[in-house]
């Protein structure tokens, strides 16, 4: 399976893009600290010298990672909670958290940025805050109001909605690990469309029975 193309954003210079996007993946596949300015060079195809004339250093570059994941990531759940709120079933609320965007990641650079976040919460603070910020607090409490508000409408029974917003947050992480095994052409440690339609299907019982 070939590599599928990196989209571009954030930067007005391709030249910058591409230090970016490679930084993102590099960073992602091998740590941050594994990294030398030289192997992003490489990958982009320029002399390493060429980076500083975009970036003061892989610091400077590991911010942009983060910045450009965290813009797209609070970008793409408003987009969803916006949806959500007009859900008048839990049907279409699922369809809404499942929907084609999600079950097939289709921004490698965004599943590369998650796994950069993921992977450095140990060793950046900001990476640390980012984890807590967008998986633990924006996320999980954005799907909990969501399965609140059908609930206060009588559409579904009452359920322990934090462990299940909780529950899908943390087969996102899963999930976008085995996606980048995808992207690469590795050999994938799960198959993310049937671990998608398990997930929706467990939820959806989930809420529906009440769980507490």
């Amino acid at each position: 399976m070939s590599i599928r193309e990196l989209p571009t954003i954030i930067h007005e210079k391709e030249t910058m893009n591409k230090i970016l996007d490679s930084a993102t993946k590099l960073f992602a596949l091998k740590g941050f600290a594994d990294v030398f300015m030289e192997d992003i060079a490489d990958d982009v195809g320029i002399k390493a010298s060429s980076i500083y004339n975009h970036y003061k250093g892989k610091n400077a570059l590991l911010e942009d990672v983060f910045y450009r994941f965290e813009k797209g990531y609070r970008n793409y759940f408003d987009s969803l909670n916006d949806m959500n709120k007009n859900a008048n079933t839990l049907d279409e609320l699922m369809d809404n958290l499942f929907n084609s965007e999600f079950t097939e990641m289709l921004d490698p650079i965004g599943c590369f940025g998650m796994s950069v976040v993921i992977k450095e919460q140990h060793n950046n603070e900001t990476a640390r805050k980012l984890v807590f910020e967008l998986f633990h607090k924006h996320s999980v409490e954005s799907m909990k109001a969501s399965f609140d508000n059908l609930i206060q409408r009588g559409v579904i029974p009452p359920s322990d909605t934090r462990t299940i917003a909780m529950f899908f947050m943390h087969n996102v992480i899963i999930m976008n690990d085995a996606r980048i095994h995808e992207y690469m052409g590795t050999p994938v440690p799960l198959d993310c469309m049937t671990a998608c339609k398990d997930m929706k299907r467990f939820i959806t019982v989930a809420l529906k029975k009440g769980i507490k």
